[in-house]
């Protein structure tokens, strides 16, 4: 993994250069980002996707202990197991699926969790209600499939205090990563910020704000989970103060903010 591989470089070259108690001050300089790769499924495949992936749009693979909620588009189904191994916050739970629902307002949404056998899923369609939902061809149509290899991008933020301590070694120790780690090392400064570091869907790492809404409330007391374009702009889904706990109301730990570009 890409972050433990970070950790790494950046622990050798603090040890090489006799201030290793700088460590824990760089690694709390490191964000996670998951850019999960995504590849369209034929909405006439859908059955010949394994039970329990990990995929967004389409239909969700739900046990009958979990409704498809009325009047909401289905936006993704996440398999704990696939997402574990970067969880490097340790929110998550071990196992299970999340799941995520919208509505075309953003003021709607539903999220599930389900801990059982993967052979008690089913393919469920959009239930029937009344009036065909403004985009649900849309999100029907759509299925993808996602893969998390390699999807790891770290992000590195430096700011006055690393170049106080470091000084010019800081232009070494970033020429290190960038030619271990290439494309998944990103360096930024901390008044330039998370400026919208990845502008598709992804999970983990800093939320997309575009109307800078951070600014007015203090969502780094939270953590994200998941971000993904919609409409003119992007929904982040926020873990309340840190891990989930499954056993619990999730509409109590997780809400979502919409950030529109204009």
């Amino acid at each position: 993994m890409y972050y433990k591989k970070t950790t790494e470089i950046i622990d050798d070259f603090l040890k090489r250069n006799k201030i290793p108690h700088l460590s824990i001050y760089l690694e709390a300089s490191l964000t996670t980002y998951l850019d999960f790769k995504q590849t369209p499924i034929n909405p006439k495949d859908e059955a010949s996707v394994p039970l329990g992936t990990s995929k967004m749009y389409g239909l969700p693979h739900l046990p009958d202990s979990i409704d498809f909620p009325l009047g909401l588009h289905f936006i993704a189904q996440f398999n704990c197991s696939d997402l574990k191994p970067y969880d490097v916050d340790d929110i998550l739970p071990e196992n299970g699926i999340f799941y995520f629902f919208v509505d075309e307002t953003l003021e709607g949404i539903s999220c599930h969790y389900y801990d059982g056998p993967l052979d008690e899923l089913k393919i469920q369609d959009y239930p029937v209600q009344e009036g065909k939902l403004p985009y649900e061809d849309k999100f029907k149509g759509q299925p993808r499939a996602i893969s998390f290899e390699e999807s790891e991008v770290i992000v590195l933020s430096t700011n006055v205090y690393w170049d106080r301590e470091i000084g010019d070694l800081s232009l070494v120790l970033i020429d290190e990563l960038k030619q271990a780690l290439g494309d998944h090392i990103i360096t930024i400064d901390d008044v330039q910020g998370h400026v919208n570091v990845l502008s598709g869907d992804y999970i983990f790492g800093k939320a997309c704000f575009h109307q800078n809404e951070d600014h007015f409330d203090d969502f780094e007391r939270h953590v994200l989970f998941f971000c993904f374009r919609m409409g003119e702009g992007h929904v982040n889904f926020f873990i309340r103060k840190g891990k989930l706990n499954p056993k619990k109301k999730l509409k109590k730990q997780i809400f979502a903010v919409y950030s529109p570009k204009s």
